[in-house]
């Protein structure tokens, strides 16, 4: 079987590392894959944007350019990622007559806590409905995503499954602590690396809420207490001049460019989320392996995999992941238990081979 991934963006982010494990993975077992993202040489008019505005034509020349990369490549199956890859791919597999569809939602774009106006909300939703006439298959990263699919009846519930994304956490190399708090400390210029260490992993743009996280930091009285976010992204002078408005210069450090992020996971304490929309975030799953408490906001898979391992928060609502902060630093056997018990989850179900053997048997179904 020849396999195409689809993806709109070649970055860092989660969807990113689904697509790459999964290729990998499903090629040692024997199959033909091949990657292709929006933007490249092939798919240049794939993109996020819309070129020029409700005019869609940046999104009909990428149909075009898909449809004779479909033609040309013959897959058996294509697999698609991202909302614009889903919609735009799925129409083009289908009229070039590739045998099967199948559809990962990282998260659907339409979901209530995600920043959306009501127009826009439902403009996803009729969208997502049309592309699921082309998908026979499509995979949601936890059950409240696939609750939000059956809710706005996106596709007929025989086509939805879910399969939780996967770590190969015995692949995770996490440097040890005090190397990780040292080069940490030396590139933030906190003055030291002691105290309490506050941290998150992510992207800096409007679905990561980074703001809620600077302002809950500001209401943790812990003299002790710093706080931390490695990432980069459109939203950093934002972020930065947040910061300085609420002076936490000395507290609060975002660090860019500090690439792989997770060996650094071991500098901190407590690891925090304040996402406003996440299907299953790997930035979670390798703080669980590296052993820490998590604070995560009530938003998309989240919940399911921190029930009883984590502590779980409203999102858009800094005062309570301060009062989750305070809640760990003040119990910190409970943070252990929390701690330990995701650690075990994550080994028993969140692990890389469940997930590439559950899409496998999606492809052969």
């Amino acid at each position: 079987m020849k396999i195409l991934y689809l993806i709109t963006k070649d970055d860092v982010g989660g969807a990113q590392k689904y697509v790459r494990d999964l290729s990998s993975e499903i090629k040692k077992a024997g199959f033909e894959t091949k990657i292709v993202t929006g933007g490249s040489q092939e798919i240049k008019f794939l993109s996020n944007k819309l070129r020029p505005y409700f005019l869609f034509a940046n999104d009909w020349l990428a149909m075009i350019e898909l449809f004779f990369l479909f033609k040309k490549e013959r897959p058996d199956l294509v697999h698609l990622n991202s909302s614009k890859a889903g919609v735009i791919g799925a129409i083009a597999a289908k009229l070039a007559g590739v045998k099967k569809v199948v559809f990962t939602a990282h998260g659907w774009v339409f979901n209530p806590d995600n920043d959306l106006g009501l127009g826009k909300r439902w403009f996803y939703i009729l969208l997502h409905k049309i592309a699921a006439r082309f998908q026979d298959k499509i995979i949601n990263v936890s059950e409240y995503d696939k609750s939000l699919a059956i809710r706005h009846k996106i596709a007929d519930e025989k086509k939805l499954n879910t399969i939780y994304v996967g770590l190969d956490w015995k692949n995770l190399n996490f440097l040890d602590r005090r190397t990780a708090r040292k080069t940490i400390s030396t590139l933030a210029k906190t003055g030291t690396d002691k105290g309490v260490w506050i941290g998150s992993i992510g992207r800096l743009v409007t679905e990561k809420s980074y703001h809620d996280f600077i302002n809950a930091s500001a209401l943790v009285k812990n003299p002790e207490a710093k706080f931390f976010i490695i990432g980069d992204g459109y939203l950093k002078v934002k972020l930065d001049r947040l910061i300085k408005k609420r002076e936490l210069e000395n507290k609060f450090f975002i660090l860019s460019g500090l690439a792989p992020a997770a060996p650094y996971l071991s500098a901190f304490d407590i690891f925090l989320l304040s996402s406003i929309k996440e299907g299953l975030p790997y930035t979670m799953l390798e703080a669980m392996a590296a052993g820490l408490p998590i604070i995560t906001t009530r938003v998309g898979g989240m919940p399911e995999v921190m029930d009883g391992r984590g502590l779980v928060m409203p999102p858009q609502q800094p005062e309570e992941l301060a009062r989750a902060i305070n809640f760990y630093l003040k119990n910190q056997d409970k943070a252990a238990y929390f701690a330990k018990s995701g650690r075990q989850f994550l080994k028993d179900q969140l692990n890389l081979a469940n997930m590439v053997e559950q899409t496998k048997a999606v492809y052969l179904s």
